[in-house]
């Protein structure tokens, strides 16, 4: 079970948001990628998150937080993300490595309001 993306993701289940995917599964879009950071910054910052598959409470530490953050890179590649948009992504996630956030910008926060959706 994922922990950020899709009606049956974690995030889904126990607090009523979730990532959207907006084509098929994965990150492939500079949306999904966002969302998906917003997310991880956000457990960093509560120093807890879920455990991918049983969706457990789980401390967040800095080195969850970074493998996280380095998975979205990975499946940005893995799952097909067109080159420039992968090149925006790759930016953006080491931007989060590096401050734990993203950045403050017009642009980004229209983009985490695409990609977060809650549930009615």
């Amino acid at each position: 079970m994922p922990v950020y993306m899709g009606k049956n993701s974690c995030y889904a289940i126990h607090e009523g948001v979730y990532v959207k995917r907006r084509r098929r599964k994965g990150i492939d879009t500079l949306i999904e990628a966002v969302g998906t950071l917003k997310l991880i910054c956000r457990d960093k910052r509560r120093g807890w998150t879920y455990e991918q598959g049983t969706c457990r409470k789980i401390p967040m530490t800095r080195d969850l937080f970074e493998k996280r953050v380095r998975f979205v890179i990975r499946l940005a590649r893995l799952h097909g993300a067109p080159a420039p948009v992968f090149k925006k992504i790759k930016k953006l996630a080491l931007f989060v490595l590096r401050h734990r956030r993203l950045p403050k910008s017009k642009k980004i926060k229209s983009l985490v309001h695409k990609a977060i959706v809650r549930l009615r």
